[in-house]
């Protein structure tokens, strides 16, 4: 089987014989130290996302406050910078991570979404969701799927 990898909207998706990898790269070495993931709404990147943006909204609220009183200075200004650094950064994040072949369910392609359902640990359907770059890219991993993958995997 050949390992191919696949361009997302938001990163890539790279496939082997063993896994499916989600990541912000198409880099095959660095694919290969992702962890693997049960719920990819909690990996580490998510919880710490979490935590930056509650930590921005906390400070955008004491800008805010500070705007209003007439307090406002330019270390306010720079907070502010930051925060609209973030926002829009925020644009670019994926989840990355990695799903074993035999954990997988159902693998759906359908008007440019690629749809993953796997099973976890606690024997829980999860379901991840991406979108696909263009429609020369979903027909291409349509037609690698059906190719490599028809006879292990449910592919609708």
């Amino acid at each position: 089987m050949e390992k191919r990898y696949f361009v997302l909207k938001k990163g890539y998706l790279n496939i082997d014989e063993d896994f499916f990898y989600f990541s912000d790269h198409g880099n095959w070495e660095t694919c290969k130290i992702l962890e693997e993931t049960e719920v990819p709404r909690l990996t580490f990147f998510h919880v710490s996302n979490h935590v930056i943006r509650v930590t921005y909204s906390i400070l955008a609220t004491i800008f805010g406050v500070s705007f209003l009183t007439g307090k406002f200075n330019l270390s306010y200004s720079i907070l502010l910078l930051g925060i609209v650094f973030h926002i829009i950064n925020l644009r670019y994040k994926i989840k990355y991570f990695k799903i074993p072949l035999h954990k997988i369910e159902k693998v759906v392609l359908h008007h440019q979404k690629f749809t993953i359902q796997f099973i976890n640990s606690k024997d829980k359907s999860i379901e991840h969701v991406v979108k696909l770059d263009d429609k020369t890219e979903t027909k291409d991993l349509q037609s690698y799927l059906h190719q490599y993958f028809s006879q292990k995997l449910n592919i609708a």
